[in-house]
Order: structure tokens, then C-alpha cells, then sequence
């Protein structure tokens, strides 16, 4: 029997998988795929408005079984501060999940966000990817891509940092409500419009991505890697 396909999906916080991937990965799990989170910073400790222990990960693992993900491995790296952790350890860690999962794709945050703990993680994906090009026992990637984080991609600076060039598209028109459903399961992350994380701004964005092609709404994401044709 052919093993599934595996993608692992690299990030952050908790919600990043759902705010960058939630329609995407729903679509996957229909067709059966696995897709395992993985949340580097668990904890997000220095979050505002920051639930209690037992219901922050009640609403993680709510959200994440509502999509049909396999329950995200959590680390527990200091949010808002991860750039004070040594950069190897960070990698070593998602070495580990990439030695554990054997992911067909992977998919992380755009180099270019604003939030800097994006921006660690991504660096040390990248570096962690690499794994099968230096050890004969891992199996090749198939692919790396970065994903859109709405108060993140968005709010980056194009004079500091490069900007977020979707070239990918997800057609997300049958699960987008599910995402949406899923998001609401994060207990104070979802904002009043014009916030890019409410209900309003999440869907126009999402059918703006739609019109770019053809779709009535969709995910993008931008080719980090790429094997074959």
C-alpha cells in the first residue's frame, strides 16, 4: 500500500495553520492526505488576551481535529522572542518532525512577514529542508512553500524585507467556511473588521486570490523549492 501524501506545515503560533493553510489543508484531508502541524511556539505566552493553558490548547486541538489535521506537535519555543533562541537548536528541532513525518511537501511562513518569529522559523525551515540533500536515509521533498499570514504577509514593509509573490493557487471554494468555523475556535483571535483577521477581510482576500485565477476563492502560496515538472 502507497503511503499517503504527508504535509507538514511549519509555523509559529497556534491559528497560523489555520490563518495560512486552513482551506488548503482541508482540501488535502478530503483527498486523502495527512497534513501535521507543527507550532513552534506553543505556549505563546506573551499573547494578548491569552486564554488559560487548558482551554489555549482545548481550542488547538479543536480547530485542528475540525479540519481533520493530525494533532499538532508543540513546541516550546518563547513567541515574540524566538530570535533569543540559538538558531541550531531550531533547526534540529524540525529536523526531528521532518525525520519523524517524512513529509512529501512542506509548507512555513514567507520570509518577508512582519512578525520576526515568522521570519526565525523560516530561516531554520529552510535550513532544516535540507535534510535529504545531506543524509541518504531521508526521502526527497517535493516541495516548499510559503504561505500568507493575514496581519503578518500583509502589514511587512517592501523596502526592508522582499514581499510575498504568490505563484501557486489553491481552489478553497468548497472549505473556506470551514476555515472560517475552525478560526472561530481560537478563543479572542479574531477581530472586528477592518481587521485582516476578521470574518470580512478573510473572505474578501480570499475571493481577490480567487479572481487572480479563476477561482470563486482560493489560497495562495510562493514557490520556495520545487523537484520536477
Amino acid at each position: 500500500m502507497n503511503k499517503k501524501q504527508t504535509n507538514l506545515v511549519v509555523i509559529a503560533h497556534p491559528d497560523d495553520e489555520i490563518l495560512g493553510f486552513g482551506g488548503t489543508g482541508a482540501k488535502l484531508v478530503k483527498n486523502n492526505e495527512v497534513v501535521q502541524p507543527i507550532i513552534l511556539c506553543g505556549n505563546v505566552q506573551a499573547r494578548t488576551l491569552r486564554p488559560e493553558n487548558k482551554d489555549l490548547n482545548d481550542n488547538i486541538i479543536s480547530a485542528n481535529q475540525y479540519l481533520g489535521f493530525d494533532t499538532p506537535v508543540l513546541g516550546q519555543f518563547p513567541n515574540l522572542r524566538i530570535n533569543t533562541v540559538d538558531h541550531l537548536d531550531i533547526v534540529q528541532f524540525i529536523e526531528k518532525q521532518i525525520l519523524k513525518f517524512k513529509p512529501n511537501k512542506i509548507f512555513t511562513h514567507h520570509p518577508g512577514d512582519l512578525n520576526d518569529d515568522h521570519v526565525q522559523i523560516t530561516s531554520a525551515c529552510l535550513a532544516a529542508s535540507r535534510l535529504f540533500q545531506r543524509r541518504t536515509d531521508v526521502q526527497p521533498l517535493d516541495a516548499i512553500y510559503f504561505m500568507e499570514i493575514l496581519s503578518s504577509t500583509d502589514w511587512s514593509f517592501p523596502s526592508v524585507r522582499t514581499t510575498f509573490k504568490p505563484d501557486t493557487f489553491s481552489d478553497i471554494t468548497s472549505t473556506l467556511d470551514l476555515k472560517l468555523e475552525a478560526l472561530s475556535m481560537y478563543k479572542n483571535v479574531m477581530r472586528p473588521a477592518p481587521h485582516p483577521r476578521s470574518i470580512e477581510v478573510l473572505k474578501g482576500h480570499s475571493a481577490y486570490r480567487g479572481g487572480q485565477c479563476s477561482y470563486k476563492y482560493a489560497e495562495a502560496f510562493q514557490t520556495a523549492f520545487k523537484r520536477g515538472v
